[in-house]
């Protein structure tokens, strides 16, 4: 498994004060959308394709980068550094917002998904943000 949900890395209260923090480094809009779809989908999992159609962007390639961006602004509120290391050695930030299993590609197009942190959508939804 990829980005563990086994344990939780923060409260839903800790991410409400993490989001309203980088709410206010007046971070895109674009990157909220991806929140609020993610957060929107069923079972609040969705593929980069789908967050790069969310926010607007031309690739996915731009959603993962952007949504690592989000993942390390939020994480560095929490505290948080993740396990998960990429191959070069480097966190996994994405792993602050969601989630994946291996086995668990999109069924059609047998992309990865991102499955949001339920203590996540718990404070997003409790913030109206989603």
């Amino acid at each position: 498994m990829i980005g563990t949900s086994a344990y939780p890395i923060a409260t839903p209260e800790q991410f409400k004060a993490a989001l309203l923090a980088v709410r206010d480094k007046n971070l895109p809009s674009s990157h909220f959308a991806m929140l609020r779809a993610q957060c929107r989908a069923p079972d609040a999992t969705i593929t980069t394709k789908q967050l790069a159609a969310a926010a607007e962007y031309e690739n996915y390639n731009a959603a993962n980068l952007q949504y690592g961006t989000l993942a390390l602004h939020v994480a560095e509120r929490l505290g948080f550094t993740p396990e998960e290391r990429h191959a070069d050695g480097s966190p996994c930030w994405w792993t602050t917002l969601s989630f994946s299993k291996e086995d668990q590609a999109e069924e059609n197009t047998g992309h990865f998904q991102f499955i949001m942190r339920p203590e996540l959508v718990s404070a997003l939804r409790d913030m109206r943000w989603a």
